[in-house]
């Protein structure tokens, strides 16, 4: 087999989420001596996007000493770096490669501004993005990053022309337009134009339904097999996963509880405290360790009761180390005997799962208004995958929320009731610290004064949730209550919200 035939099928079996067969096969091409910079870079974004770090970085640095155009493979490693969550690495990479040319490239002046940006680092990124934009004044994605600044400084109506210039580009991805809808809405929202802001959103909405097929159908099928094993399971179920601690027991936690639930706030809350690591929206757990944990590669099962029972101590050891050595990987730090915290707002459908492999683990579970919930999901715009397909419409929205927490007030009165605490926003966001201090005690940790600056690390830190502008704003509660506001579109929905509205105290 080619080196081309290798790449060819394993990109293949990536986008059908074989991804253990589709990492060997690229990292076999890439280990042949003379592997292509294609081979090389695309193993180090597998093996990356698996949290294998370590590996992709080895790759990377085979990659810097081809011969060849060294500035297109500043830009190609760095985009990688930036991939594998090396984020650093690729800023002082691009720097350097641009502060040794005297122009440089519109792509790496953009993908510089992409990480400053995120950094928020907003002057340096100006910088970039308006350089990339005198090589390349019709770089849509580049108008997107000068309107994201223009809003920072409270130039909204340049912001506002940049981005209509995007929706109206007939040659700009598809994406990048319904980002830009997305900006516009929010642009509206901010100014108090509900109708506005709803109208721009379902532009963003109706360019992509259309390109959801695949997505949504990965999410009907796991979506059902979680459901219908999660309807099924007792408390008796939970005890006898629960009681299983291991010898060596991790020090591990779960935030999970819905996407807009306020999990971003919490996550870098915590964060600040000496004795925790939290890692951000990792896919370890969901894409990594979930498809090995109770089946085999030669028999693909739905999971079930008796296939969690089944599962071999050896196999949850080996497991168990895979997940907390990727995290580390991820990090680019260990553990180091501090409690990790994994925040997901989408692992709640994964409880059962996390119990059967950590049955040693805290859940904090973050509640928000049902219904200011679904008026935030709808109102994002998020690359495809099989959770954010539901937020294309306001009935899928609700129902998906339906789904997450039936199945989460059913589990939390079979689950040990000292493994799981609910945490309000709207009690972080009225009083931080005592929120804060309740978390903690959960915890089994004791409070510290760090927790109180948070806001002060986020400066070398990349939040990757699409929140990452509200978290390093000082704390306020605008967001609560926001729903009122779309009422009339958010009406239908009320009565599917209203069992959650009522139990969850609003």
């Amino acid at each position: 087999m080619t080196e081309s035939d290798k790449l060819q099928r394993a990109r293949a079996l990536w986008q059908a989420h074989h991804f253990e067969e589709s990492c060997r096969l690229f990292a076999e091409a890439a280990d042949d001596p003379a592997a292509s910079a294609e081979a090389l870079t695309d193993a180090a974004r597998a093996l990356g996007h698996r949290y294998e770090i370590t590996r992709a970085e080895g790759y990377l640095a085979r990659l810097g000493s081809l011969p060849g155009n060294s500035r297109d493979r500043a830009l190609l490693t760095a985009q990688t770096l930036r991939m594998i969550h090396r984020e650093e690495q690729a800023i002082a990479l691009l720097t350097e490669s641009l502060k040794v040319r005297a122009h440089g490239s519109a792509p790496a002046w953009l993908e510089l501004a992409v990480l400053l940006e995120r950094r928020h680092r907003a002057a340096e990124a100006s910088e970039a993005v308006e350089a990339a934009l005198k090589l390349s004044p019709n770089l849509m994605e580049g108008l997107i990053i000068k309107a994201r600044l223009c809003r920072r400084s409270g130039e909204d109506s340049r912001a506002e022309s940049l981005l209509r210039r995007v929706t109206r580009h007939a040659a700009a991805h598809p994406f990048t337009r319904a980002q830009a809808w997305a900006a516009l809405a929010s642009l509206a929202d901010a100014a108090g134009d509900y109708a506005g802001a709803v109208a721009r959103m379902e532009e963003c909405k109706k360019i992509l339904r259309p390109l959801a097929g695949q997505a949504e159908q990965h999410s009907r099928t796991v979506l059902g097999h979680l459901e219908k094993m999660g309807r099924e399971l007792t408390a008796e179920d939970f005890r006898r996963w629960q009681g299983g601690v291991p010898e060596t027991p991790a020090r591990v936690a779960q935030l999970t509880g819905f996407p807009r639930s306020g999990t971003t706030l919490l996550e870098n809350i915590l964060d600040a405290h000496p004795d925790l690591m939290a890692s951000e929206e990792r896919e370890v757990f969901s894409r990594d360790i979930l498809s090995r944990l109770w089946r085999e590669p030669d028999a693909p099962v739905p999971p079930s009761i008796a296939a969690f029972d089944a599962i071999p101590p050896e196999k949850r050891r080996r497991l168990r180390a895979d997940y907390l050595q990727a995290m580390e990987e991820a990090a680019g730090e260990p553990l180091g005997g501090r409690l990790h915290l994994d925040k997901n707002p989408t692992h709640t459908l994964f409880i059962p799962a996390i119990v059967r492999l950590f049955p040693e683990t805290k859940f904090l579970i973050a509640l928000r208004d049902p219904r200011d919930v679904i008026v935030s999901c709808w109102m994002q715009f998020l690359p495809l995958n099989p959770s954010s397909v539901s937020y294309l419409s306001w009935e899928t929205a609700a129902r998906r929320y339906e789904l997450d927490f039936s199945l989460w007030r059913q589990w939390r009165e079979q689950l040990a009731a000292e493994s799981w605490l609910e945490v309000r926003y709207e009690d972080v966001v009225a009083d931080m610290e005592r929120g804060a201090r309740r978390a903690l005690d959960f915890l089994g940790l004791p409070w510290d004064p760090a927790l109180l600056s948070y806001r002060a690390r986020l400066s070398g830190k990349t939040v990757h949730s699409p929140t990452y502008l509200d978290v390093a704003k000082p704390i306020h509660a605008q967001a609560v209550g926001r729903w009122k506001n779309y009422l009339p579109w958010l009406e239908p929905q009320l009565e599917r919200l209203r069992p959650f509205v009522e139990a969850f105290g609003y």
